[in-house]
């Protein structure tokens, strides 16, 4: 039996894939059949993106967004009164009542025209006012979201200090005031979206309760005493993107306005609501744009390689070249077959809990599409390079590559960096379930892999084979697992380890995504009536042929990692100290023209 209330978002009543993957079991039937959105819910996505296609296209030119740096005015305002900043509410609030995927959807699509203009989208309705309203109980914060949405203006969410986004606890204080009438906030927030235009944000801070330090979450009007916002933070992408730094000196709360939960078991630097908007938020906020950017990819590519002509052949019968392109194909498709899995069923009432999926989802979106990009630019070389401007300058297609490939690259920090998201993951979430030793301990030592029941599933002799591949990793990753939190019965101390946690974590995310290609493909073919010859097969098959390679590096490096042998003897820890203590080798920074070591100023 799953040992379900080991991990912060388990919930005994609801199963999850990937959280019975993270325990050594395939759960097959959890993932199959794929899911497939409502025809009515797709019709009515459809009319969404057409909609904001036409208002994109007459309001908003991105090539001006990108050599300005700034969206055009009065855009956030109609963003707002066609109820695109209110993807989910309902009319009477002035939204468009979309599902989590059809939001997902226009936000793509958002991404896909102007970046920034998706990025604004996917704050407001991921972790915005309007985020937060259905799930506030009735009273004095409730009428204060319900005052912003119907108001109007943008909120946000300040979370990151200067001192840094990975600390679980938060250097910005809350103290109260009148006998708990109210809290006094003082500190500073950095890579706060919205910070320069917004009128409501939610702020993280930390409150001594009872002689325990606690993270709370306070909503914070920006025209209240002693707030600060305004100034803008300049990214090497993501321009026009109104991103800044927030202080607080002083500012009076009323405790009304704090979002107050029940204690849990789990320390986190965020509350447990606040973690479940942000954890689906991500597949709106970093998700949906990297999915944009990777189909803009595959367009460029097509365009580029078709008009392209090397020593009198067509560049698009290089063998090296299609590889290239196929593996953009094949992981456009993954990104997306994993948007789905991890939307979709909530959208259709299914019985499952996503969170483990969405939480997930945001590296192999991000990461996947960054890999894509970056492939893409090697394709198209120099043009790849080359600014949309130049291009367009001396007559050629103005395809913005390299601005995507600097946009993207935002989607592996934001929400979190990628190797420490994957960090969380394994050290919080995954070794949970072998501490203590878990109930199905025996199952995992004995013996081989089941054979996986493909029921009705429609895949080809390849992608069979590659379905049972998975299902033989899923075990494995368990006994290893196992045998890890024997060898290290100090959980702290395995957690230590970050090189094995960070590689476990990239273990799971190739087999989920693996595994949502190969259901996803048996839907399609079974839909389509195929036989498995269809698209989805073909793309399956090549995703997991390349993905079995990538596991394979993963499970020698994890194995040489855990043994204390091959990586683990290089001084990698003391080489860098001795760097950082300037003490290393100084040749890897001699003859530089100058040295940029000014400390920055206090407080940044």
């Amino acid at each position: 039996m799953a040992q379900r209330t080991r991990n912060l978002i388990s919930e005994p009543d609801r199963p999850s894939f990937l959280e019975e993957l993270y325990q050594g079991r395939f759960r097959w039937d959890l993932l199959h059949p794929f899911p497939e959105q409502d025809a009515a819910d797709k019709a009515r996505g459809d009319e969404a993106v057409a909609a904001l296609g036409a208002f994109l296209r007459e309001r908003v030119d991105p090539a001006a967004v990108e050599a300005e740096g700034r969206l055009p005015d009065g855009l956030f305002a109609e963003l707002r009164s066609h109820g695109y900043l209110g993807l989910q509410l309902g009319p009477d609030l002035g939204g468009l009542g979309l599902s989590h995927f059809n939001t997902f959807r226009v936000i793509e699509a958002a991404a896909g025209w102007c970046f920034p203009v998706a990025l604004v989208m996917g704050i407001e309705n991921s972790v915005g006012a309007p985020a937060f309203l259905p799930v506030v109980p009735d009273g004095p914060l409730k009428e204060l979201l319900h005052k912003h949405v119907v108001g109007g203006g943008l909120s946000g969410t300040a979370d990151t200090e200067p001192e840094g986004a990975a600390n679980q606890r938060r250097f910005t204080s809350a103290e109260p005031v009148d006998g708990g009438a109210a809290y006094v906030l003082n500190g500073h927030k950095v890579f706060v979206g919205h910070a320069p235009v917004g009128s409501l944000f939610s702020v993280t801070a930390s409150v001594v309760e009872d002689g325990a330090e606690r993270n709370r979450v306070f909503f914070v009007e920006a025209g209240t005493p002693g707030f600060g916002n305004g100034a803008w933070q300049e990214f090497s992408g993501i321009r026009g993107f109104p991103n800044g730094w927030i202080t607080l000196d002083n500012v009076r709360v009323p405790a009304g306005h704090q979002l107050v939960e029940a204690e849990g078991e789990h320390r986190s630097r965020l509350t447990p609501a606040v973690s479940r908007l942000v954890v689906r938020g991500r597949l709106h906020m970093i998700v949906a744009p990297s999915l944009a950017v990777a189909k803009l990819c595959l367009r460029w590519s097509r365009d580029f390689i078709n008009r392209r002509t090397i020593d009198d052949c067509p560049l698009g019968e290089y063998e090296e070249i299609r590889r290239q392109l196929a593996e953009s194909l094949s992981e456009t498709f993954a990104i997306e077959s994993v948007a789905r899995a991890a939307l979709l069923s909530e959208d259709l009432g299914l019985p499952r809990n996503l969170a483990f999926e969405q939480n997930a989802a945001k590296n192999i979106g991000s990461v996947t599409a960054g890999r894509i990009a970056d492939r893409t630019m090697s394709v198209l070389a120099a043009e790849g390079y080359e600014t949309a401007r130049s291009k367009a300058r001396r007559g050629a297609p103005a395809l913005p590559l390299e601005q995507a490939v600097r946009d993207v690259r935002n989607m592996r920090i934001s929400g979190g960096v990628d190797f420490q998201i994957d960090n969380w993951i394994a050290g919080r979430g995954i070794l949970s379930y072998y501490y203590p030793e878990p109930d199905h301990a025996a199952g995992l030592e004995a013996g081989p892999s089941p054979v996986v029941d493909p029921r009705d599933a429609v895949l080809t002799v390849r992608n069979r084979a590659h379905l049972d591949a998975v299902a033989e990793a899923v075990h494995r990753f368990g006994r290893t697992c196992l045998d890890l939190a024997r060898r290290h019965p100090d959980k702290a101390d395995l957690i230590a380890r970050q090189r094995v946690i960070v590689l476990l974590s990239g273990i799971t995310s190739e087999l989920l995504a693996m595994s949502a290609c190969l259901a996803r493909a048996s839907r399609m073919s079974a839909v389509a009536g195929d036989d498995g010859d269809g698209d989805g097969q073909r793309l399956a098959d090549l995703y997991c042929t390349t993905a079995r390679h990538r596991l394979a590096g993963l499970w020698h490096r994890l194995d040489h990692a855990a043994s204390g042998e091959g990586d683990d003897d290089a001084d990698f820890a003391g080489m860098s100290s001795a760097w950082l203590a300037a003490d290393g080798p100084h040749h890897l920074s001699d003859d530089l023209v100058a040295e940029a070591d000014a400390a920055a100023p206090a407080g940044h």
